[in-house]
């Protein structure tokens, strides 16, 4: 007997074969170099949009001035600040930005069910984390960082240079299908942001687990939901048979007549997964691939680089 997080799994991952091409035929790959422009133009107004991940540290270019914190040693207060404060008593702190290189490693996921899209006009799920993925890795190497991805030959390396975007491009283009199905964790390097990126309409014991891995590694973790609104909301009507992109064929009379139920499903599925990732300490954004993704993108962006 399946339970219902399965049977729900099951439709979440099936598609209707009966429908127009257009419901179940994945959606024809972007070309490298016009992938590569999108992300280009989303990393650029990422940057503009956070002033680039800058973070407390020790070098020596100037970043912010902040209020004291009680505990820290006297010697950190910029006394000719603040005299100059506006506001009695308060003692201001010159902080830094960081020097050192952070490290930024996504994965994309490689699943069948990722190939899939509800009308012409939306890109498939794949597209749109490809999408997202270089956009980030963009921003982040425009910013002086290391980005790499966890999938492929060289999954685990971060790379410099806004030149090495093209590399993991051809690399997220071709992937291959025999792909593991879940982000290599071991041999992680510290002061490293891990963002994952899929469906996740996974099992909800599945999606735990990879959280507590992800938590006990040395790694900051944040997730992108991409979900394409047809699944969403269940709009199909009659006896319709689906069959699923990673295998498996389900049949069910009178559709329309399990829309709540399924709105309902989805959305204590949403809540779980959100609900997982707060209490591990896990940065969680939502996308519609009917939506602008730079909302999402600029969303997850400060979560990494904001007030770290």
């Amino acid at each position: 007997m399946k339970s219902p997080t399965e049977k729900l799994r099951g439709l979440f991952s099936r598609r209707n074969r009966t429908s127009p091409d257009s419901m179940t035929a994945p959606a024809e790959r972007l070309a490298l170099p016009a992938l590569l422009l999108h992300a280009e133009k989303i990393a650029a107004s990422l940057q503009v949009g956070t002033h680039g991940r800058r973070r407390a540290g020790s070098g020596e270019d100037f970043w912010q001035f902040r209020p004291y914190h009680a505990g820290e040693p006297a010697t950190s207060i910029d006394w000719r600040q603040s005299a100059r404060s506006p506001i009695e008593n308060t003692f201001w702190v010159r902080e830094r930005e960081r020097e050192n290189a952070q490290s930024l490693l996504i994965w994309c996921d490689p699943s069948p069910s990722m190939d899939w899209r509800s009308a012409a006009t939306l890109p498939t799920k794949r597209e749109r984390a490809q999408l997202c993925t270089l956009a980030l890795a963009g921003a982040a190497l425009r910013g002086g960082e290391r980005a790499g991805l966890l999938t492929g030959p060289e999954a685990g390396r971060a790379f410099a240079g806004r030149q090495i975007l093209g590399r993991l491009g051809e690399a997220l283009l071709h992937s291959s299908p025999t792909e593991p199905d879940l982000p290599p964790l071991a041999g992680l390097p510290p002061q490293t942001d891990l963002v994952l990126i899929s469906d996740f309409l996974w099992e909800e014991e599945r999606i735990e687990a990879l959280l507590k891995q992800c938590a006990n590694r040395p790694v900051r973790t944040h997730l992108l939901c991409i979900l394409d609104p047809g699944e969403r909301t269940l709009n199909q009507t009659g006896r319709i048979r689906f069959s699923g992109l990673e295998g498996g064929v389900l049949t069910l009379p009178a559709v329309e007549s399990l829309g709540a139920a399924y709105e309902q499903a989805m959305s204590a599925h949403l809540d779980a997964l959100r609900k997982s990732a707060t209490h591990l300490h896990v940065d969680c954004v939502m996308h519609d691939t009917s939506q602008d993704p730079l909302p999402a993108l600029l969303a997850l962006h400060l979560a990494m680089g904001g007030g770290r």
